[in-house]
């Protein structure tokens, strides 16, 4: 995994103390965000505004990026069409309209014309399209997964809401299948169990100093996490899974300890929380990726 994460599906960044963890526990935090935006802030909610300004998230901009992936398009108009599609014309009518989500047309290449000739879209103007809320997510997963593994990106993708990591379906075998659950179970397990974090509202200037005294703790726990959780994946039986976890938990107390130490100065509450969705739209990426 990289040290950086784009968050999706949304623009702006959720309110909450998760970005303040994202931003702790990861070198870098992005989002993708339109060029229009950066242009109009306004269109922005007052967070992550201030947030850009104050290099605490960094801007993915889709137009700048999907031209340089080979097939953009024809990938996912690729998934709609075998997987999408079929299931649609399987299913019965819905006596009541399904929901929608608008997104940006930057994000999307050419992709917007097809939806639009499938039935599955409606142009909104110049520059939106509304698409069914499921549709949507897939595509947003698809997007963050490409984008992050450009090279100039880098990046994880990462959510605040399981419901869209798991927008991505899977014909893997079931023993990778198996695998990756094994991995998101004793993720959920360890985060849960040992990221401290700070709660209340984010505080812009405490993070800056905080990051800049005591950032190489907290990132260097999260990836003894992923070492960890890599290895459980490996393994069949669960009662080893859950006797190595557990094992890991008491073996990183101290390094736990010593994060929350360094918090309780700078903040005025610290908790414990999980970036468990992240983990989530890690698993599906691999879906996506290997199906």
């Amino acid at each position: 995994m990289s040290n950086n994460v784009l968050y999706f599906p949304y623009i702006d960044v959720p309110s909450t103390s998760w970005t303040t963890q994202a931003i702790l526990y990861w070198d870098k935090l992005a989002s993708i965000i339109p060029m229009d935006h950066l242009h109009n802030p306004a269109r922005m909610d007052k967070l992550t505004r201030e947030l850009l300004s104050e290099g605490l998230v960094e801007a993915v901009v889709p137009g700048m990026y999907i031209h340089q992936v080979s097939k953009f398009d024809e990938c996912f108009i690729e998934f709609v069409e075998t997987r999408v599609l079929p299931n649609r014309r399987r299913s019965r009518p819905s006596k009541t309209p399904l929901p929608v989500t608008r997104i940006h047309a930057e994000k999307m290449g050419q992709i917007p014309d097809f939806l639009v000739d499938s039935g599955l879209a409606t142009q909104l103007g110049l520059a939106w399209y509304e698409v069914d809320t499921l549709l949507a997510n897939q595509f947003m997963a698809y997007l963050a997964t490409v984008l992050g593994a450009l090279p100039d990106v880098n990046a994880t993708p990462i959510t605040d809401q399981a419901q869209f990591a798991v927008a991505l379906g899977s014909k893997r075998p079931a023993a990778k299948r198996d695998g990756a659950l094994h991995t998101f179970k004793a993720r959920d397990v360890v985060l849960k169990s040992l990221l401290p974090i700070p709660n209340g509202p984010i505080d812009f200037g405490r993070l800056i100093k905080f990051k800049e005294r005591h950032g190489h703790l907290l990132p260097s726990l999260r990836a003894k996490i992923e070492a960890h959780c890599a290895d459980i994946s490996l393994l069949q039986e669960s009662e080893t899974r859950v006797f190595l976890t557990e094992a890991f938990i008491r073996d990183c107390k101290d390094h736990v300890a010593e994060i929350e130490a360094a918090m309780r100065p700078s903040f005025a509450s610290v908790a414990f929380g999980s970036l468990a969705p992240g983990v989530r739209v890690v698993v599906a990426s691999l879906k996506w990726s290997q199906a």
